[in-house]
């Protein structure tokens, strides 16, 4: 006799009661690489409403060594091989796919909209942008636009080799400090920076690939991925009640290796982004 299994929204988010906000939140995900797309299938399987997907590369084969889905992706465009395998496993999770990159040449005699409306619309009524694209610039521009129209941003990356990792979080009515206050207390060294393999050790130039990328693990990675992940979840279910708690911090910096390459327990320090005295925003003034 076949076993009958129960399994809608109901029966699943009774395993997970505390994330039962999720179920009316969309969530906008810039960038999917190893960090980015193992974020996802963990939104995926919280119960998340809504996720939109936006990247513009396909799989390299070679990275399935980080990637979260192996060989039978490769060569496919990352926002589909994601969007189907959520569709398939979950399916109360609904994604939507944007094949986008934020500062790509655009053709003048097309009708291609421009990346501010590109922008516009895959954050439209959304309620937090999620950043792996791990890129200075790209963090810049959508933390610039997450403080103008009053929308939560966390970003995430890695530090060359897997040696440690960042997550940070700025919200534009916390009355913390903004991207900038972030990146001055970093370059200052008031938020000391996680440890970083030296360049050569820490990155490699595939055969055949016109740019170097970086070494490391994927369950390094893993581990910022998830701290972004319990970041991103705390934010959604703030003002919700018996949910998934809030968190005090406004940054996480994560270490996984000592300054000298050593391995180390995986260690988590957390602080405060505060306004700056220096930032063109802020003025080290409380909004």
């Amino acid at each position: 006799m076949t076993k009958a299994f129960y399994a809608s929204p109901k029966d699943l988010a009774a395993r997970i009661p505390e994330l039962r906000p999720l179920h009316e939140k969309i969530i906008s995900v810039f960038g999917l690489g190893c960090l980015g797309a193992m974020s996802v299938l963990e939104f995926a399987r919280a119960g998340i409403k809504c996720i939109r997907l936006v990247d513009y590369d396909t799989i390299d084969p070679a990275t399935t060594v980080r990637w979260p889905i192996g060989f039978t992706s490769a060569g496919h465009k990352k926002v589909v091989v994601l969007r189907d395998f959520i569709q398939r496993n979950y399916p109360y999770t609904k994604c939507e796919v944007f094949d986008f990159k934020i500062g790509s040449v655009r053709e003048i005699d097309t009708d291609r909209p421009s990346d501010q409306e590109f922008i516009e619309k895959i954050v439209e009524n959304a309620d937090l942008i999620y950043d792996g694209t791990s890129e200075l610039g790209v963090q810049h521009l959508l933390t610039e636009y997450a403080w103008n129209n009053h929308i939560t941003y966390i970003g995430l990356s890695g530090t060359l080799g897997g040696w440690g990792g960042k997550v940070f979080r700025v919200s534009p009515w916390s009355g913390t400090g903004c991207w900038y206050c972030y990146r001055i207390a970093c370059d200052d060294g008031t938020i000391p920076e996680p440890p970083s393999a030296p360049e050569e050790q820490g990155t490699v130039q595939p055969t055949g690939c016109a740019d170097p990328t970086f070494t490391g693990a994927g369950f390094d990675m893993f581990q910022i991925a998830l701290t972004g992940v319990r970041m991103a979840v705390s934010t959604l279910c703030e003002d919700s009640t018996n949910a998934y708690p809030s968190i005090k911090w406004d940054v996480v910096h994560i270490r996984l290796r000592s300054e000298d390459g050593l391995l180390i327990p995986p260690s988590f320090d957390t602080y405060e982004i505060k306004p700056h005295p220096e930032c063109p925003r802020c003025h080290g003034s409380s909004k």
